[in-house]
């Protein structure tokens, strides 16, 4: 009998799952190759962005009082003292009556308390004329606009994006700490399974589905190794286990986990001393996983057939491993969708559609891929979110709105 729950919800699942994804270790990288990794430690302003006052346009740097009487009819006269371009500062203080033409990203003058764009003046070569009052402070970024020193720019646990690597750079950071990338090992099972190269005969497919889910598990920036295929044996299997565990963070399989006299993955777990934590999924596809945890380690064992591989990764394997990446908002965000097509047929288990997300008048709306099925990879080849159809419902009308993951987002 077994000591492990059976047919658990989604939700169940995951709350057994989850506390084992203990987050792995870090290290030191360039700041040039954090894109895609976790953050593992706040990361401080240590000055300010931009440093000093700064022109966001081409114009002339003045002081305000002095066109507090400017109009179109009674235009007011300045002395170009100088020109400042980027990258250069001015050679004094702007005094009554004076002008310094600045450029773009140049800093603002002492003196000087507003700027006036070039088309909004006459000018010389020698002289600047402007037709309107300026208020003090117009048209100056003001020093540590995009960031203070001392500000908490970032909390570790943060996904770094490409503009966040960008204002790492633009704060100093050379080397940011991050947690390492996780290490999975891959390893299919299956009597029917041939390599990809090899030439089909009766009854055996191509390896196709390890391939899809490697391809997954780079995106979400984990290591992987594939170990390759094993035959339906319980102990070779257990071998295999072991040495994918041995140098890995976490094991993930495919095949083998449903009822029949073939599926041996059960039994290898049961061999190498593995703790299941659950046995089968209350939805479809997906149903057949399999949760186990050896020394700390978890190890997903994964349907056979590539779509429910692939949702089952998706629900149960991303969360986890975004949690064992370090990441602090790692459960995958929900939203509401319409169907842009009916579901004609009643769902009496829980049911994960692949689709596509489309945005019609301001409204989300799933399309749902046209040919679906377990053992079908092609569902998946546009998918970014799956559709959810609640057990137990009926028939869905298109315009029906549902419940949608997201799993291409950051």
């Amino acid at each position: 009998m077994s000591t492990y729950p059976e047919k658990v919800t989604l939700e169940e699942g995951l709350g057994l799952l989850l506390p084992w994804g203990n987050p792995v270790g870090t290290e030191c990288v360039p700041v040039d190759e954090t894109d895609g990794r976790v953050l593992a430690r706040d990361i401080i302003s240590k000055e300010n962005i931009p440093p000093f006052r700064r022109s966001p346009y081409d114009g002339y740097a003045l002081r305000a009082a002095d066109t507090a009487d400017a109009s179109r009819e009674t235009p007011v006269q300045l002395t170009v003292t100088e020109e400042v371009p980027a990258g250069s500062t001015a050679t004094r203080a702007i005094g009554e009556g004076e002008a310094v033409k600045i450029l773009t990203g140049a800093p603002v003058p002492e003196g000087a308390d507003a700027i006036v764009k070039f088309e909004d003046t006459s000018f010389t070569e020698d002289t600047v004329t402007v037709f309107a009052p300026s208020k003090e402070g117009s048209n100056i970024v003001p020093v540590g606009e995009d960031v203070k020193e001392g500000e908490l720019v970032v909390e570790k646990g943060r996904l770094i994006s490409p503009a966040l690597v960008g204002l790492l750079a633009g704060l100093g950071y050379e080397n940011v700490k991050v947690h390492r990338k996780i290490t999975a090992a891959l390893l299919s099972t299956g009597d029917e399974l041939i390599a990809i190269g090899e030439n089909l005969s009766p009854g055996k497919i191509r390896n196709s589905s390890i391939y899809a889910i490697h391809a997954y598990l780079e995106q979400w920036n984990v290591n992987t190794r594939v170990l390759g295929i094993e035959k339906d044996n319980a102990q070779r299997i257990a071998d295999r286990m072991l040495e994918g565990l041995a140098d890995s963070d976490m094991l993930i399989t495919t095949g083998g986990v449903s009822v029949g006299d073939y599926d041996m993955v059960k039994e290898a777990l049961t061999r190498i001393g593995a703790d299941i934590l659950f046995w089968k999924v209350r939805m479809k596809p997906g149903m057949a996983f399999i949760a186990a945890v050896y020394q700390g380690k978890p190890i997903l064992a994964l349907s056979g057939n590539p779509s429910a591989a692939a949702v089952s990764l998706f629900m149960l394997g991303r969360p986890l491993i975004r949690r064992m990446s370090g990441m602090k908002d790692y459960q995958t965000k929900e939203l509401k969708v319409k169907m842009a097509d009916a579901f004609p047929k009643k769902s009496p288990s829980r049911r994960m559609i692949p689709g596509t997300l489309e945005i019609l008048n301001g409204e989300a709306w799933i399309v749902f891929a046209k040919k679906q099925g377990n053992g079908m990879l092609n569902p998946m080849r546009d998918c970014e979110i799956l559709g959810e159809i609640e057990a137990g419902s009926p028939p869905l009308r298109k315009g029906s709105i549902i419940k949608a993951y997201r799993f291409f987002d950051r």
